[in-house]
């Protein structure tokens, strides 16, 4: 009988687990050398295959982070082969070599993987993930720098311009793995056992990194097992995430929401903020100040970081204050302040400005029959019509429960009704396909209808229901109908009142009302009886 995929995924996991025994046992004894290399290059092509089998078999909706991430594997692997193979051959293994180009292609080709996939995925964090990641990543190539990179390139043999070049690459690749590795820790949405394996796949790539470069720099180690180790590891899980069906869930497009100032990071931001002050008081105390430069740099992108990353949070609360959190059009706060400010510049410049009161017709049955839950869909779509209907510079508000406010500039009088007639057609040119819930917010049984079909509908979904919908219009102008922001808002919204008192559906302008009609003839009528 054939394994079921459980069984064989935690056959795979035990043999992983037992290879990393094995080998650590032969690392701790110092033995076979040459084994060991071979099973480190060995487990690197069967991470490479692993990815191109997980892609084939679990069909991922974007494939393209999964090859770059192959591509790392493989690339690394052939770094190994020369650091291994033909160094040993040639009895060179001196700092920088052809595998460091190898090295540091893989960090360049990680980090292309993680910013497509969390580009493709929608993480919700966006520019703000990054700034954050930046930031603590800096704050440990800092780290890295002054502890681990630089006491190498103090030694004699440590002094040529190729050395110092190759490790300030290393120096730059750090804090960008970093920061990538970052990217998918600061994502609070479903990672998954692919997501955690990919992260261990990242985090054991940098910690071999660590392990190896301070001591190829300074000529102490060629062959070292512990990097080799943790290089294991790294082949482990880039296979162990490419073979989990999760694998698929990493590359889920998702909906973008706003990243939130948690208490844990602005903890880490904190720390990473004070790095640098930390680090120039140890060196200072220690009497070395070698590092200094580097220090005041880190200071300086870290502090620029940040101004980023407290600028775009000043702006993500402005516009929260300033958009109504259902419907997602501005506020009435923000539309009294730009309504004030168009009068001014109206009655100032000479140009007329158009106020239009829109208000649901029957919006209280509405909820009352289907319930709250549908009403709010209704103001969603509502919404979004309306702002399909106005231009560029107008201002579209949410001016009451359900009522909206269009502010249009520059409108000449006769397009008023024009105007307000295209908003109230937009509205209710078709039923709003709605879900299908009771008054307490659950789902209705499928196939119940609430309205007979029409011809043309076409077949409606289970669980789904059309709610037509209709609204009154009421407009008025500055400076025909009202000299101040006061006595617009009261012109328009008595021809609001006017129009639904003669029967809702229809546009009323200040001191007229006009009657839906087919074609263009409100519009024009509308007019002929504003002027």
């Amino acid at each position: 009988m054939r394994p079921s995929s459980d069984c064989r995924r935690a056959l795979a996991l035990g043999g992983g687990i037992g290879l990393l025994i094995v080998f650590w046992a032969l690392s701790a004894a110092g033995i076979l050398s040459a084994g060991r290399t071979a099973v480190e290059l060995l487990a690197g092509v069967c991470a490479t295959a692993a990815v191109c089998v997980g892609v084939r078999r679990h069909r991922p909706a974007a494939t393209l982070p999964w090859w770059l991430f192959a591509a790392a594997q493989a690339t690394a692997t052939l770094g190994d082969s020369l650091l291994y193979g033909i160094g040993s051959l040639l009895d060179r293994h001196r700092f920088p070599g052809l595998w460091d180009v190898c090295y540091l292609a893989q960090y360049l080709l990680l980090v292309a993987g993680v910013v497509v996939l969390a580009r493709r995925c929608g993480l919700p964090g966006g520019l703000t993930d990054v700034l954050d990641s930046a930031t603590i990543g800096v704050a440990g190539a800092l780290v890295a720098w002054v502890y681990v990179i630089a006491p190498g390139l103090s030694a004699e043999h440590s002094s040529t311009f190729a050395t110092r070049v190759t490790a300030l690459a290393y120096a730059a690749s750090f804090p960008a793995l970093f920061a990538a590795g970052l990217l998918l820790v600061l994502d609070r949405g479903r990672r998954g056992p692919a997501g955690y394996l990919l992260l261990t796949h990242l985090s054991a790539v940098l910690a071999a990194s660590l392990l190896y470069l301070p001591r190829q720099i300074d000529g102490t180690d060629q062959n070292g097992g512990g990097a080799q180790l943790v290089a294991l590891l790294s082949a482990l899980g880039l296979g162990g995430a490419a073979l989990h069906p999760s694998m698929r869930e990493l590359t889920t497009a998702r909906n973008r929401s706003t990243a939130v100032l948690s208490t844990s990071r602005l903890l880490a931001l904190t720390a990473a903020a004070l790095v640098a002050p930390i680090v120039l008081t140890v060196q200072s105390v220690r009497g070395e100040t070698d590092g200094l430069v580097v220090v005041a740099v880190s200071s300086g992108a870290m502090f620029v970081l940040i101004i980023f990353r407290m600028a775009g949070l000043v702006a993500d609360q402005h516009q929260a204050a300033i958009t109504d959190g259902l419907t997602g059009v501005h506020t009435r706060r923000h539309l009294d302040g730009e309504l004030s400010a168009a009068v001014d510049r109206a009655l100032r410049e000479g140009h007329r400005l158009g106020l239009f009161l829109i208000d649901v017709d029957h919006f209280k049955s509405i909820n009352d029959r289907f319930g709250h839950p549908v009403g709010d869909d209704v103001l969603v779509e509502v919404a979004r019509r309306l702002r399909a209907a106005t231009r560029p510079g107008d201002v579209l508000g949410r001016y009451g429960g359900e009522e909206f406010a269009v502010l249009v500039t520059d409108l000449p009088e006769i397009d008023l009704a024009a105007v307000g007639e295209r908003l109230r057609r937009q509205v209710c040119a078709t039923p709003i396909r709605v879900g299908t819930r009771s008054p307490g917010g659950q789902l209705d049984p499928p196939g119940r209808r609430t309205d007979p079909p029409r011809p043309g509908d076409g077949p409606r979904p289970a669980g789904e229901q059309l709610v037509a919908v209709t609204v009154s219009v009421g407009a008025a102008a500055i400076p025909t109908h009202a000299a101040d922001t006061f006595g617009l808002v009261a012109a328009a919204d008595s021809a609001l009142y006017a129009a639904k008192s003669a029967g809702r559906d229809q546009v009323a302008v200040s001191g007229t009302i006009g009657a839906p009609a087919d074609g263009d003839q409100l519009a024009v009528s509308g007019a002929a009886e504003a002027l």
